[in-house]
């Protein structure tokens, strides 16, 4: 986290004094990971400071300290912020942070430091917020880590803004909760994610394992029985596999299908969508929230960006008992509407500009034969609906060429001193994708085949071998 604004003079000092600690433990002989998160528990968090003999830094054994060997066993690479989803029995913990513009619950995590994996700073930094010693054992997200306990009061003694408080949330609890903003994502997606596969990943007896593991095979059995009938064979057929909230645009007769949503801080006009089950791929996921908040069984067709698919009806009245919040005003809009309509806030994304691209092409598309063959950085043909299967390990319609495969696709391919930035001009290894609502590049976001064809349409022309591809104008 970023710390709270201080004296630059005060903070020097406070440098100063940890240097000193360290630098006093060192020469009385007790161990760098003593110094680095002694015995009576305080966590010298600027330690890298100080040079020690022998080509040693203070920084490399005290790492040993507070961080696991998940660099190694995560093959991470990357270096950047970074937060940890801390799982126990049915609970994640949540750090309280009271300041910034938008207070409130958040995962503990912050930014990274000179030549630490991502996942070590996940690890430190809770540390340093919650006093728990973790490991982190699945990437989740960019910048989100699944991690598990290893000790709860590793650390008693606070750095920077001192430890915050907590919260064990279960899943009931996550709903009422004010979250920070402008963090980590879909916390609550990711929270959910790790509650329904974490106890898998922990160490436990092998009783207790298999309960859990039973647990998690009767849910998803649960999930399959209730999406029977419901759900398409989308998966299969437009090779996506991922799991996230995601949500339907349902065209008919030129127009799309509109869901009021009265509750939440904004209420209004919304696509049909919601909160995925675990085992449920995203395009699922829209089919069956679809159904059960107008009714009607819809197929997923097309992918328009990470968590929204174009679908086409299927069969009315198709759900007819309802759940959860029950059954939702319905509104047919036409693209003159779009512009007149209360929308939902925080959801979807750009929601006026997907309705309008799925608008304009319903009518009978062209085939994608006659597109341009632009690759993407993985040499995919983006404007032809391809990306790079992280499963097939090769170009696939209905994919997207995330951001670690087009990390991977940059260093293999790029020519010495060429930019390493993907078709919108985004620093993908460095978690950077385009974002269609801010009309330029943005930490967290992923760059769709989609958003790749149009920014080099609005860049004027496709790349060319050897060149850095056309930024979009803003």
């Amino acid at each position: 986290p970023t710390p709270r604004s201080g004296g630059r003079d005060s903070m020097a000092m406070a440098m100063l004094r940890r240097v000193a600690v360290v630098g006093a433990a060192i020469a009385s002989g007790v161990s760098a990971d003593d110094a680095a998160c002694s015995a009576t528990g305080t966590c010298a968090r600027d330690s890298a400071l100080l040079q020690t003999g022998r080509g040693l830094t203070v920084q490399s054994v005290a790492k040993r300290a507070y961080t696991s060997d998940c660099a190694a066993t995560l093959k991470m690479k990357d270096h950047h912020s970074a937060a940890c989803v801390v799982t126990r029995e049915d609970r994640a913990v949540l750090v309280w942070v009271p300041y910034g513009r938008t207070p409130g619950w958040d995962l503990p995590g912050g930014q990274g430091r000179d030549e630490e994996a991502a996942c070590e700073t996940a690890e430190r930094e809770t540390l340093e917020e919650t006093g728990m010693r973790v490991r982190a054992v699945r990437q989740l997200a960019e910048g989100v880590f699944h991690c598990e306990l290893v000790a709860e009061s590793a650390c008693k003694n606070p750095v920077d803004e001192g430890f915050l408080g907590k919260l064990w949330a279960s899943v009931n609890d996550l709903q009422e909760l004010q979250y920070r903003e402008g963090t980590w994502g879909d916390k609550l997606s990711l929270i959910t994610s790790a509650l329904g596969k974490g106890p898998a990943l922990v160490q436990t007896g092998a009783g207790h394992a298999a309960g859990m593991q039973a647990s998690a095979a009767a849910l998803a059995s649960m999930i399959r029985q209730r999406a029977k009938g419901v759900t398409s064979d989308c998966v299969g057929r437009l090779q996506h596999w991922s799991e996230r909230n995601s949500a339907c645009i349902v065209v008919r007769d030129n127009r799309a299908l509109l869901v009021w949503v009265p509750y939440g801080s904004a209420p209004g006009w919304d696509l049909p969508g919601g909160w995925k089950h675990d085992g449920e791929a995203a395009c699922e996921t829209a089919e069956r929230e679809t159904c059960e908040e107008s009714g009607m069984q819809v197929r997923a067709v097309k992918k328009l960006s990470s968590n929204v698919f174009q679908c086409e009806i299927v069969k009315y009245d198709a759900c007819r008992n309802p759940v959860d919040e029950g059954f939702l005003n319905k509104k047919w809009a036409s693209r003159e509407d779009l512009d007149r309509l209360d929308y939902r806030g925080n959801t979807w994304g750009d929601k006026r500009g997907l309705l309008k691209q799925a608008l304009e092409s319903s009518s009978p598309p062209p085939s994608l034969e006659s597109e341009p063959a632009w690759p993407d950085v993985c040499g995919c043909k983006m404007c032809r609906g391809e990306g790079f299967s992280s499963t097939t390990q090769q170009c696939s319609t209905g994919s997207d060429s995330d951001p670690n495969e087009a990390c991977e696709c940059l260093r293999r391919g790029a020519a010495e001193g060429q930019p390493l930035v993907d078709a919108c001009g985004c620093k993908a290894c460095e978690g950077e994708g385009w974002s269609s609502t801010k009309r330029a590049c943005a930490q967290g976001s992923e760059t769709s085949v989609a958003e790749g064809c149009q920014c080099q349409r609005d860049g004027g022309r496709p790349i060319e071998p050897g060149e850095a591809p056309a930024t979009p104008a803003a």
